[in-house]
């Protein structure tokens, strides 16, 4: 038997295809995207969540608001760690040992 899905999920699918080339696309073109490569991106209904860990507070801030405007987002979850090669971290020393 055939199903046909509906064209919401269709349109949804673009949507979130197209949010993520636009921020794929604005981290390409910023100074600091050699090091904002590095983190996962995950769109889904609106919210963008950012994880990963790059070396300082301020890089988080950036990449934050570089971030913070792109249609269709109305929601940025910015879970990204700090993780200093100085010691300064976000995150507690057993997960640092883990990865």
């Amino acid at each position: 038997m055939f199903i046909q899905r509906p064209r919401k999920q269709k349109s949804e699918r673009y949507q979130h295809d197209d949010v993520l080339r636009t921020v794929r696309r604005r981290i390409d073109q910023c100074r600091y995207g050699f090091i904002f490569r590095k983190v996962s991106l995950r769109y889904d209904s609106g919210t963008l969540t950012l994880t990963g860990r790059v070396p300082s507070f301020y890089l988080k801030q950036n990449l934050q608001e570089l971030l913070r405007d792109i249609p269709q987002v109305h929601q940025l979850e910015n879970n990204v760690d700090v993780v200093s090669s100085c010691g300064l971290s976000s995150v507690p020393q057993e997960d640092l040992r883990r990865s």
